[in-house]
């Protein structure tokens, strides 16, 4: 078991009022499943998903990841858990426009310190996994929409992280990318990447080894 939260439960607080996000969730992913969270938006999958991340917090419950208590764990603990372990592929990319693909590949591993030259190296070898080894000067703006995600992808998997979480990554994309993406990610699954991918597109339930659903913050029978 890679991946267990027990009783998770996430409370947003404004001035005058009190969202509850998520509902007592407990869930297992265990090493290599493609977990697909399913439900419409505002169910609380993206909320899950920035959990699971380090991105944001519980307001209750556990999270342990490989068996080690995530909640609690202090901004600096935090950071360092999700540079070692965990791909981010968001739905709007999030590339820097300054740089061309093979920087935005390289910033997550400046985060964790290598050296340049070995920094450059690692990049290269990722865009060539997603294809684009033809397109590494080429900056966000000189590129598709299909091909901006495969950037991101290259980000996400350039550290060898055990878990990738996407949120919605076809949501931007043409069917024929969102093939080609899904197809993409289906092929790092098969090679040992556990990925928890967040969508409302019960198209892509076929490339997923699991579905969990989820509506108003709590798990959901299909």
């Amino acid at each position: 078991m890679m991946i267990e939260v027990k009783n998770l439960k996430k409370v947003y607080e404004s001035k005058d009022v009190k969202t509850t996000a998520i509902k007592n969730i407990s869930l297992s992913i265990d090493e290599g499943e493609f977990v697909m969270l399913l439900g419409r938006s505002g169910c609380g999958k993206t909320t899950l998903l920035n959990i699971l991340g380090g991105i944001d917090s519980m307001t209750e419950g556990n999270y342990l990841f490989d068996k080690v208590e995530v909640s609690g764990q202090s901004s600096k603990q935090l950071a360092a858990f999700r540079n070692k372990n965990i791909g981010f592929i968001f739905q709007a990319y999030h590339l820097i426009d300054e740089l061309d693909a093979l920087h935005n590949v390289e910033v997550p591993l400046g985060y964790g310190g290598m050296k340049k030259k070995e920094r450059k190296k690692c990049a290269r070898e990722a865009l060539e996994k997603v294809g684009l080894d033809d397109r590494m000067n080429y900056y966000p703006s000189q590129l598709s929409g299909g091909q901006q995600q495969r950037v991101a992808i290259a980000r996400a998997i350039v550290n060898h992280p055990k878990v990738i979480l996407a949120d919605e990554p076809t949501g931007n994309l043409d069917e024929e990318n969102s093939r080609s993406i899904m197809e993409l990610l289906s092929d790092l699954n098969k090679k040992g990447t556990t990925i928890v991918m967040v969508t409302h597109d019960m198209e892509l339930v076929k490339y997923a080894t699991r579905v969990v659903y989820i509506k108003d913050g709590k798990l959901a029978e299909a």
